[in-house]
């Protein structure tokens, strides 16, 4: 109970932070979603990878050969989320899950195995209200990249540009859009 009630405490401490910053650096993103209302079905089920941006090119290796990509998230059990990352790289249809609790340090989800984080804003930041945008650390392997997800496997391509205008605004220069030209991997068919 402590301990709930002073991660509460730094999260508020966080998002008084978060505000100044946001007054102080204009281009700063909203303040992220909550956890209570990125739980909420809205968010639950499928997204389409369609860019990403990272602070140094080497952060990219991952996305390079990657033509498509589909994350699925569900509600698991005591507070955490179950995402699932269905990928096509090099015309193999590939599987990642991974398990996020989601009650330790509002608003970051932390992966099981404590080796990342991730962040998640609503698409009005790019005015796409069928998007969000994940900021996703992994201290493992050395990957901070922030991605743009859609519910859809078009996204125009102005919601594109203003995703990448607005993340060299924070000084992530380097940005892949997925090319999105092979069939998509089906959830099922993920290997």
């Amino acid at each position: 109970m402590l301990m709930n009630t002073s991660w509460s405490a730094v999260g508020s401490l966080m998002g008084l932070f978060y505000f100044w910053m946001q007054v102080m650096v204009p281009c700063l993103p909203p303040a992220p979603l909550s956890i209570s209302h990125l739980n909420t079905d809205e968010y639950m089920g499928s997204w389409h990878l369609v860019a990403v941006s990272v602070w140094d090119e080497h952060d990219l290796r991952n996305y390079k050969y990657v033509d498509n990509s589909i994350l699925h998230i569900e509600k698991g059990d005591n507070d955490t989320l179950n995402v699932t990352e269905f990928y096509s790289i090099l015309g193999w249809c590939q599987k990642n899950a991974w398990t996020y609790d989601t009650s330790i340090l509002e608003p970051f989800m932390l992966r099981s195995d404590m080796d990342a984080f991730a962040l998640v804003w609503d698409g009005k930041f790019v005015n796409c209200p069928s998007c969000i945008i994940m900021l996703h650390v992994d201290r493992k392997n050395k990957i901070r990249s922030t991605m743009l997800f859609d519910r859809g496997e078009k996204t125009p391509d102005e919601v594109i540009q203003k995703f990448k205008s607005k993340m060299e605004c924070l000084y992530m220069k380097d940005f892949l859009k997925l090319p999105r030209e092979k069939a998509q991997c089906q959830i099922e068919a993920a290997a």
